[in-house]
């Protein structure tokens, strides 16, 4: 989603992926040192939807070594990235399951739908973190519902400051002003 010109060279690289791990194991604590275990590592982690942005939480996913799960209401694309990032596929009508994160990656409960959620509220405990990459409106049905479980939430603005700070770096070559 971001593409450099650069010595004459087109260099392009995806802010989704690392935006959205940066998310997800801030959830959990923050960053951790290189060459140390992610604290995603062994999570059961369920992630909505087949597009892009599921593409890549898949791939960050896989490379921390979570046990994901993906459920899309299109079966054949959620079964092309299960077997892409060593994943499980379940049909959209198995989505709730037991699982200790949740990451939507659908536009259910984007704008103008703000009344929709892809996930029942009885599936929501406590425990879990919930992820909704849907950025418009900031605060979901689904993440309202996870707020008043007790869920720990990421919203999907937190991913798309995260996505805009790499992307300031890659083409500025520097931090981005954190007052920005």
């Amino acid at each position: 989603n971001t593409v450099l010109f650069k010595d004459e060279q087109v260099l392009g690289y995806n802010t989704d992926y690392k935006a959205a791990m940066d998310c997800l194991e801030n959830s959990l604590g923050g960053a951790v040192p290189p060459g140390t275990p992610s604290p995603l590592e062994n999570k059961r982690v369920l992630v909505l939807g087949a597009g892009g942005v599921a593409r890549a939480v898949m791939y960050g996913l896989q490379r921390r070594g979570a046990k994901t799960t993906i459920a899309s209401r299109t079966r054949s694309r959620a079964q092309f990235l299960a077997d892409s990032f060593g994943g499980r596929c379940v049909e959209w009508s198995a989505r709730h399951i037991d699982t200790e994160i949740i990451v939507n990656c659908t536009p259910i409960g984007m704008h103008p739908n703000v009344d929709e959620s892809p996930l029942n509220k009885s599936m929501l405990k406590p425990s879990m973190i919930v992820f909704d990459t849907v950025y418009n409106p900031e605060s979901t049905l689904l993440l309202k519902e996870a707020r008043s479980h007790g869920c720990r939430i990421v919203t999907g603005v937190e991913m798309f400051i995260r996505q805009a700070e790499l992307q300031f770096l890659l083409f500025i070559g520097k931090e981005a002003p954190k007052e920005l």
